[in-house]
């Protein structure tokens, strides 16, 4: 199958992280000339995905991979490309296991109130479990608790995820969640999942969730058919010398083969 993906560069290394392992092809528009999203407005960066997104339809892509809200924002215009792998994310995990019904938002947007929309009409569609409605505590509609942070994606874009640094710094964003005793935490960014391990530390997993990559990894095996050749083409819209260089992500990339790099 040809997926398509719009990137800002920050949640690239998270989703290679499985996407290498299936054979499709993939074409990436990567918009590190953009980047980041959340340095814009909600409709700024919004109307560049929506560009993008109508980019890579003319390359005949069959499923389109997008940022998280945005991918939100796009399943009602565009439900027939765009990959609905957050939504099912949100429909058969996050909300499914929740049972206190307080969900935790993260996100590096100032405007997290258009986040916090996005998803509570996504909420609409869920339907209880038998479990949820027999938990006297529980109450629907889901409530939710929102943080807005600027650097940590920064962090986990440029160092090791395993450093004293970005180990301190996430814990320090992610305790305003452990201290709200929400159920879930919910990364609205894929860069977050980089950090899985020390969040997983962090939270007592019998009172807050963070759901693992590899929730993400089957809900797209389910969503996608594992029937071609891999290959990966790249379209930058910045340096391509600067993606080389990015060894990570081209180890990723790669898996003993050649990535096409073309700067658009």
């Amino acid at each position: 199958m040809k997926v398509g993906i719009v990137s800002s560069w920050m949640e690239t290394l998270s989703l290679f992280s499985f996407l290498t392992r299936y054979n499709h092809e993939y074409v990436v528009y990567y918009d590190s000339l953009h980047a980041p999203y959340w340095a814009k407005n909600f409709a700024t960066s919004l109307a560049m995905v929506k560009k993008w997104v109508d980019w890579l339809k003319n390359e005949w892509v069959e499923k389109i991979i997008v940022p998280p809200v945005y991918e939100l924002a796009l399943l009602e215009e565009w439900e027939d490309k765009v990959l609905p792998l957050f939504k099912t994310y949100l429909l058969e995990y996050v909300f499914k296991f929740s049972l206190v019904w307080k969900i935790g938002m993260i996100w590096e947007l100032a405007d997290i109130q258009k986040i916090q929309n996005l998803v509570e009409k996504v909420s609409k569609e869920y339907v209880l479990t038998e479990n949820q409605k027999s938990i006297k505590k529980f109450s629907y509609p889901f409530h939710y608790w929102c943080k807005e942070e600027h650097i940590l994606n920064w962090l986990l874009s440029k160092l090791s995820w395993r450093s004293y640094l970005t180990n301190s710094l996430v814990k320090y964003e992610f305790r305003y969640f452990k201290d709200a005793n929400v159920d879930t935490v919910v990364p609205c960014n894929y860069a977050y999942f980089n950090a899985q391990r020390t969040l997983w530390k962090l939270f007592n997993t019998k009172k807050t969730r963070f759901h693992w990559l590899e929730v993400l990894e089957k809900i797209f095996c389910l969503l996608v058919s594992d029937d071609s050749q891999y290959s990966v083409s790249i379209y930058a819209t910045d340096q391509v010398e600067y993606l080389k260089n990015t060894k990570r992500l081209m180890r990723l990339l790669q898996r003993w083969k050649s990535v096409e790099i073309k700067r658009l």
